[in-house]
């Protein structure tokens, strides 16, 4: 399991399946510890005696230094093999879960929570990183969108399912004791990436990281797709869910007869639902008709109604329509992007296209909490109507991408 792979034929479809399945519970575990601190950190920070504006730094540290790190990890996965920084960054997990626990018996949340998510940024880069890389090393050109894809679904949904188990083990056994379980589940993961996950690395013996990194980075494809993903994450990733709880709130909307809480709760759950279901599938069409780009400017053309359905409607029905048309176009454009990039960058620089990509899409998550607040205080639907007139524009590159996929088939 542990020697890499050589250069050469991509796995068949069958094995590239089985090391997405096998990359699947790390990546979704990943995802559930880092959604679990969202319900649980702030309310046991106020609980013992932190500001409020202290509790946002805590929160916001670990996206910033996942910005940090993103990039020196993809080149990291280059350099030593994908599946040794799939493993760092599950065993950095355990120990994040520890300063949590540590946090909450020591009675010394600041220090503990803080350095928790310090090191939560590097800790999550590793993995998703790095398992994004392995995808794309496993499917090759003809099953990356459908390895992409299983991996994709798995981080999707991690998080959320991280927000609920949170909510529920710690009303049920306790604050620390919701991350003594969340780190041994961590434990199983970290054992089972060790006996599953291959390392497939390509030799880079002769080759300068440097070199190729800034050579792939003057590939206008990748500019193209690095901006997509930005606006991606900026859209669906950190807009959508900052800004929805607050747009259900000033419209008075009411889903199944929830609050104002369980109705926004239930937006965001219909919007993954539909994005996890489908990538898959997104990813598995892209690799049969060779038509990636088609697939992600597809995609991005599905969020602009999908954000004014948001915006603009006035009922339940239509938000959730909207959201739903959202979760589509996240579906298809994650995948087809990530798949992509694997064919514009060597075999052998597939992590550091990876760690960028994943810059990209960190920046975007960060920047549309800011911007979607901000343009919230003017009018609710101000966000998503602004959001969807930037992603008109961003159809631009996502036809150009299309157009130079097609030019290159018929070549």
């Amino acid at each position: 399991m542990s020697g890499a792979t050589p250069a050469g034929t991509p796995p068949p479809a069958h094995t590239s399946r089985s090391i997405a399945l096998a990359l699947a519970p790390g990546t979704l575990l990943a995802g559930v510890a880092g959604g679990i601190a969202f319900p649980i950190l702030p309310i046991a920070g106020v609980r013992m005696g932190l500001s409020v504006a202290f509790i946002g730094v805590i929160l916001a540290a670990n996206r910033a230094m996942r910005i940090i790190a993103s990039p020196t990890i993809g080149v990291a996965a280059d350099r030593f093999g994908g599946r040794r920084t799939l493993l760092v960054g599950l065993a950095l997990q355990i120990v994040v879960m520890g300063l949590y626990t540590l946090g909450i018996l020591t009675r010394r949340p600041g220090v503990f929570f803080l350095v928790g998510r310090l090191v939560h940024g590097p800790a999550s880069a590793g993995v998703f990183v790095s398992a994004q890389a392995l995808a794309l090393q496993a499917g090759g050109v003809s099953h990356g969108g459908s390895a992409a894809g299983t991996v994709r679904a798995a981080i999707v949904l991690g998080i959320p399912v991280g927000l609920l188990v949170g909510g529920l083990l710690s009303d049920a056994v306790g604050d620390a004791a919701t991350f003594e379980v969340a780190a041994v589940g961590m434990m199983v993961a970290l054992v089972a990436a060790w006996a599953l996950v291959p390392d497939l690395r390509v030799s880079t013996k002769g080759r300068s990281p440097l070199g190729e990194t800034l050579r792939a980075m003057r590939d206008r494809r990748l500019l193209a797709v690095g901006a997509l993903n930005f606006v991606l994450s900026f859209s669906a990733g950190g807009m959508v869910l900052t800004t929805l709880a607050l747009l259900v709130h000033e419209r008075h909307l009411v889903l199944l007869g929830r609050n104002e809480q369980g109705t926004a709760g239930m937006l965001m759950g219909c919007m993954t639902i539909v994005d996890v279901l489908t990538t898959p599938v997104a990813g598995r069409l892209g690799d049969r008709w060779h038509a990636h780009a088609r697939v992600a400017a597809l995609s991005v053309a599905l969020l602009v109604p999908g954000l004014l359905l948001v915006g603009l409607s006035s009922g339940v029905q239509g938000v959730l329509a909207g959201i739903a048309v959202v979760g589509l176009g996240a579906a298809g454009l994650g995948p087809s992007l990530l798949a992509i990039m694997g064919a514009i960058v060597p075999r052998e620089r597939r992590g550091t296209g990876a760690g960028l990509l994943q810059l990209c899409g960190d920046v975007g998550g960060m920047l549309g909490p800011l911007v979607g607040t901000a343009l919230l205080a003017g009018s609710t639907s101000l966000p998503y109507v602004g959001t969807a007139a930037l992603i008109m524009c961003s159809l631009v590159p996502a036809a150009w991408l299309a157009r130079t996929e097609a030019a290159a088939r018929r070549s």
